[in-house]
């Protein structure tokens, strides 16, 4: 008897122990779950309240509200945009002047990114490898609060970069197979190559992001430099017309920047425009100046009178020439104003650099300004590739 008595009093010290035991576990689990409760409520409440909206802001400056119009820019290098001094340069330049745009690097000859674009092509490609602007929204803001309008310039269809990654989309040479180069010595892509296609667009997309006001496609043609008798193309059939194929990329960017809150333009070559009534006329590149007006907000034909032959149209030589040459390559627009249903206007690129041992002072930069007000065109870009410019040559604001 007693010893069952000592077993049921073990038992009740051993069921005590259970339930205190429980008691306990419970109750560290009713805290543990009230704390995480409210941390989680806390995280999602911040979340909703706070993260969300700053995410959006992150994504960068917006567009002018109200852009300036007409466009009257200036080219910048990639490398001038490391330069704080010769940025603050330009600002002043523009702020004194009748400037009131900017154009900058995004993507030139090299390939290379300027600022670190979000598109998992370019950091496979190595494009990514030499970010010279590291907050792109605080060098976009910096133009914005001036009011300048800023345009990313991106070249297309010549890249080293993307050919030495991707050999399998760059031109080759006929005969050798390896990877053909122009004079200067750059590799090309094929221009056929949808690859190629969406990652213009994708970057484009992405600037939108950021607040550029306006991307500007450049080389969006077929190699016009060195050998190109001796091309090898992986894609494109040699069969197909270039300006076809050309006019091809050109309605794909309109159809993918569509509803993209950017502006958008395309540099052609200045003959190009000065023949632009000659629809068999391409130059061997696919360039028609026709085939871009209605997809772009602004077609940029590089008028460059240094760029045109001697005795070209019975001028012998069209560097001393701007007035003319200018005027000439813009005559065809007023024509095609009345024959052609289009959306861009009419934006050339002029000079103000020297070449061939002519100097390019203000009389010839203001010439060729003026060749463009005569012939109903409102905006226009100045070209020099060091970013210096005749400041005697532009009004004063």
């Amino acid at each position: 008897m007693y010893a069952k008595i000592l077993i049921q009093m073990d038992n009740f010290s051993y069921n005590k122990t259970v339930i205190v035991l429980a008691f306990v576990f419970f109750a560290i689990v009713g805290v543990f779950l009230a704390f995480t409760y409210e941390t989680t409520f806390s995280i999602v409440r911040t979340t909703a309240s706070e993260i969300i909206p700053n995410a959006i802001k992150a994504r960068g400056e917006e567009r002018l509200k109200n852009p300036p119009h007409p466009i009257k820019g200036v080219y910048i290098s990639a490398w001038t945009t490391t330069n704080s001094k010769k940025i603050d340069e330009i600002i002043k330049l523009i702020n004194e002047t009748e400037l009131n745009g900017i154009v900058v690097d995004i993507k030139d000859y090299s390939g290379k990114l300027t600022y670190n674009v979000d598109v998992p092509l370019a950091k496979e490609l190595g494009a990514l490898d030499e970010i010279k602007i590291r907050d792109i929204d605080e060098f976009i803001k910096k133009f914005h609060k001036n009011n300048i309008y800023i345009i990313g310039r991106v070249q297309v269809f010549q890249d080293q970069v993307f050919a030495k990654a991707r050999p399998d989309i760059a031109i080759k040479e006929l005969k050798t197979g390896k990877i053909w180069k122009d004079n200067k010595g750059l590799e090309w892509l094929d221009p056929s190559s949808r690859i190629v296609w969406g990652y213009a667009a994708d970057i484009a997309k992405d600037m939108a992001n950021h607040g550029f006001d306006e991307v500007n496609f450049d080389y969006v043609r077929f190699p016009s430099d060195g050998d190109i008798e001796k091309l090898d193309f992986p894609f494109w059939d040699s069969v197909r017309p270039r300006y076809e194929l050309i006019s091809s990329f050109f309605s794909y960017l309109g159809g993918e920047l569509k509803d993209v809150d950017i502006s958008t333009s395309a540099d052609l070559f200045g003959l190009a425009s000065w023949r632009a009534l000659d629809f068999s006329f391409d130059l061997n590149i696919g360039q028609r100046l026709v085939d871009a007006l209605p997809y772009f907000d602004y077609v940029s034909p590089m008028v460059y009178p240094s760029h045109y032959p001697e005795n070209f149209n019975g001028i012998k030589n069209p560097s001393l020439k701007p007035y003319e040459i200018v005027s000439g390559s813009l005559r065809t627009w007023q024509e095609l104003k009345a024959t052609t249903t289009y959306r861009a206007e009419l934006r050339p690129w002029l000079q103000d650099f020297d070449l061939n041992g002519i100097h390019y002072d203000k009389t010839k930069v203001r010439a060729q300004i003026r060749a463009v007000y005569d012939s109903g065109v409102e905006s226009w870009l100045l070209w020099n590739s060091s970013s210096k410019y005749t400041r005697d040559a532009l009004l004063a604001e």
